[in-house]
């Protein structure tokens, strides 16, 4: 990945912007069912095969600024929302993130589910996905 950024910087003029968006390390994607009168979290997803990879894009971008390719511009850490009419959509929504994709833990569907059942007329179901944005500026 290394090769990649220092690819990429070539093409950059000098002063130029390259914006490294990922999962965030340490917060999960949630799904909750939100509604006029609040928001009820349902379950937090997994992704425990996507750590590794998470972790080499991190010390490729720490080796590139290091070495003096890249200064750090800036981080910034943001949430993304998704709102879907019904648990069906879930499924596909989640099939659309490139693999590997977070999954439900151990009964997060069936209570997702249950809650929706529930859930009022009108109710939506968010989708929150942490992205971790860098920017780095080639020198």
């Amino acid at each position: 990945m290394v090769y990649a950024l220092r690819r990429a910087g070539s093409y950059l003029r000098r002063g130029g912007t390259l914006i490294s968006i990922r999962p965030h390390r340490t917060w999960r994607p949630t799904i909750a069912i939100v509604s006029g009168t609040g928001r009820v979290p349902v379950a937090t997803l997994l992704n425990t095969a996507f750590e590794v990879n998470l972790g080499a894009a991190e010390s490729a971008l720490e080796r590139v600024v290091d070495e003096g390719s890249f200064a750090l511009a800036g981080v910034r850490s943001a949430r993304y929302r998704t709102y879907l009419s019904r648990p069906s959509q879930v499924r596909t929504y989640l099939e659309l993130i490139n693999p590997p994709r977070p999954r439900f833990p151990r009964g997060g569907r069936a209570r997702l589910d249950a809650m929706w059942d529930s859930a009022p007329r009108g109710a939506r179901i968010e989708v929150t996905e942490s992205l971790a944005v860098n920017a780095l500026r080639r020198r």
